[in-house]
């Protein structure tokens, strides 16, 4: 009966392997190896692996029982991450969490599951994220024992070693799973009703500037996306600015320009952050500014943007309500180099929003639900008012009975009222508009 291959044959396998690459491939220059690159590793490594077979049944060695995967594996630890590679295949998986070298976890629909995924030790683990992130101009080392980096795909890998950790690598990969393209797949999907899509696409469509907050994993980027497609209007430029590319409005919308801001590279230089880059895209006459996610001092330039002349902006942040999402748009408004008083960024945030769209993710169903849809009225006192036009009751997006006071300007087109006004009224109809306040 074949027997497995043992860790130190697989380790010679591994070695020979690369040695007879190095004669044919740059291996240190594959950062996104293309089909023909990837297909001649593969075919590489298919042969050393046979041979390997053929010289063990010679000299009746045992044999490898499963060449394919053996093949896989090698090919995977070349071309990949090793054994995290087929999680990162799996579009399932939103998120890959290693905690050591025997201890990986995968996050699939919202929940977390330890795998069987393992290496063989921390150098092994420790050895293919060096090499994952060197092509990327990267290191991770005793001086440098925090790396943050974005992969060929897309995803974001975050590695963490001793001395900032106790013994282990630890290592977080996300992947940006955008499951919805328009407004009518979120409705497919149970995150919006269909009336609150309605209403959002004529918001888009009328130049409203958003805001989409929720917390991590939330759907914020999907949402994102799905409302910029609504927009209609040929003549339109958009200019997107992401941290990594995760929306497709560039291959949607007529004339979209895609921007990515850029980290430094292995000197420390070189780096291109958001805020640069919102500045930028004012140089380039663009009719809507839309961040991936404001988590900075670039709030106080999307804030300026929105205030003149780029109706119809959007952006993201994280927060764990509408009200919250105002008030740390303000906070990091206010970490910027001018140092604007609170009153001052308050009054810009009132005048520049109109609508902050909350979403999150469901425990018990495991779906990412739009739970609010808040309207921004404006300054009372020294606070920002604001009312819910749609919240979230009995397991349903609503209506609250509110038409918010740029209703008029949703007039015409395709949009109509009369869906929501011949709807059962809510019971929390009678929801104030004046309760709705952000506290300083």
């Amino acid at each position: 009966m074949a027997l497995a291959p043992t860790p130190s044959r697989e380790h010679a396998l591994r070695e020979e392997v690369r040695e007879e690459l190095r004669k044919v491939i740059d291996l240190d220059g594959l950062a996104a190896p293309d089909g023909a690159e990837a297909e001649r590793v593969r075919s590489v490594v298919r042969s050393l692996v046979d041979a390997a077979n053929h010289r063990a049944a010679a000299v009746g060695e045992p044999t490898i029982p499963d060449p394919d995967g053996l093949t896989q594996r090698l090919a995977d630890e070349i071309l990949g991450l090793g054994p995290l590679q087929p999680l990162l295949d799996n579009p399932a998986v939103e998120e890959i969490i290693v905690n050591g070298p025997h201890r990986v976890f995968a996050i699939e629909h919202g929940r977390k599951r330890l795998t069987d995924v393992f290496f063989e030790d921390d150098a092994e683990l420790l050895r293919i994220v060096r090499r994952a992130i060197g092509r990327l101009g990267r290191r991770l080392d005793e001086t440098s024992p925090l790396v943050d980096a974005r992969l060929p795909d897309g995803s974001r890998l975050n590695a963490v070693i001793p001395p900032l950790t106790s013994r282990w690598t630890h290592v977080t990969v996300r992947k940006f799973l955008l499951r919805a393209r328009t407004l009518d797949d979120l409705v497919a999907l149970d995150t919006l009703s269909p009336e609150a899509a309605a209403f959002l696409e004529a918001a888009v469509q009328a130049g409203l500037n958003m805001l989409i907050s929720g917390g991590t994993g939330s759907g914020k980027t999907t949402c994102l996306n799905a409302l910029g497609a609504s927009i209609a209007a040929g003549d339109e430029r958009v200019v997107t600015i992401e941290e990594t590319g995760e929306l497709q409005l560039e291959s949607m919308l007529p004339d979209c320009v895609a921007l990515q801001s850029r980290l430094s590279n292995i000197e420390g230089v070189g780096a291109f952050p958001i805020r640069s880059l919102v500045k930028n895209a004012l140089r380039m006459r663009p009719t809507r500014i839309i961040v991936g996610e404001v988590r900075g001092a670039e709030a106080l330039d999307m804030l300026s943007a929105m205030n003149s002349g780029h109706d119809g902006s959007m952006c993201t942040i994280h927060a764990n309500g509408p009200r919250q999402a105002l008030s740390k748009l303000r906070m990091y408004a206010m970490m910027a180099d001018e140092s604007l008083p609170a009153e001052a960024v308050t009054e810009m945030i009132a005048e520049a929003l109109n609508l902050v769209v909350h979403l999150r993710l469901e425990p018990a169903s495991d779906r990412r639900v739009v739970t609010s849809i808040y309207e921004v009225t404006g300054l009372e006192g020294d606070t920002v008012a604001g009312s819910d036009l749609f919240t979230w009751s009995e397991g349903a997006l609503r209506w609250t009975g509110i038409r918010p006071r740029f209703a008029a300007q949703l007039h015409g087109g395709t949009f109509s009222w009369d869906r929501f006004e011949d709807a059962t009224a809510p019971a929390h109809r009678e929801l104030e508009r004046s309760g709705r306040r952000l506290e300083r």
